[in-house]
């Protein structure tokens, strides 16, 4: 897939994306730690920064790259929901996941061949997959108002001008937005959802997925 495709620069990293658009740490309170994750998770937004930093054949450090970036769910029905990490750079440029899985309670789970991504009751972020040649991983906590997240992609094969074992780690810091309706601000903007084609990590193609949007 061309959605991880990157060229680069010693100067800058530059990521096309080319099927996206484009999210805050306290303790779970009484209410909230009875909702499950679906209820959790529905109807909001967590909205913020990222960094990224390429290492070119695993070592060759280039600068790091600011962007922005969310974290949200959708088409969500009974105990399942698709769990969506979008990172953009200026341009439209960066990369995005539709990942569909289960909550059991306040927990969530992707299980594939391809690799598993959990959220714990706790909030844990842990999870690998392999997707388009690509090794995916994610390390973090989600908490009522904040995620803290690391992914680490790295190439199982050179692609788009990048060599081989070539890592990509980016650091999100996302902020909780206070609903899904339009007009609800956040960070300075209005937040709007609009429907984004974003690449499925399972079934290798793109859905429409309800994504927010910063006005």
């Amino acid at each position: 897939m061309k959605y991880l495709d990157m060229k680069y620069s010693t100067k800058a990293l530059v990521l096309p994306l080319l099927f996206t658009t484009i999210a805050c740490g306290k303790s779970q309170d009484s209410g909230s730690y009875q909702q499950t994750f679906n209820e959790r998770m529905n109807r909001q937004a967590y909205l913020g920064s990222t960094e990224s930093t390429m290492y070119l054949h695993g070592y060759d450090r280039l600068a790091p790259v600011k962007g922005k970036g969310s974290f949200s769910i959708d088409k969500i029905k009974g105990d399942s929901s698709t769990l969506v990490l979008v990172m953009e750079l200026s341009g439209q440029e960066g990369f995005s996941f539709a990942i569909p899985g289960k909550q059991t309670g306040r927990s969530w789970r992707f299980t594939a061949e391809s690799g598993e991504l959990s959220v714990a009751d706790n909030g844990e972020v842990n999870g690998s997959l392999t997707a388009s040649a690509k090794e995916i991983t994610w390390k973090g906590r989600l908490f009522d108002d904040k995620l803290m997240l690391d992914v680490k992609i790295k190439y199982l094969k050179s692609g788009g001008g990048v060599p081989a074992e070539s890592i990509l780690n980016t650091h999100f810091e996302l902020l909780r937005s206070g609903g899904r309706q339009e007009g609800n601000g956040q960070q300075g903007c209005t937040i709007v959802w609009e429907s984004r084609p974003v690449f499925n990590v399972y079934e290798g193609g793109v859905d429409l997925i309800y994504v927010p949007v910063c006005h």
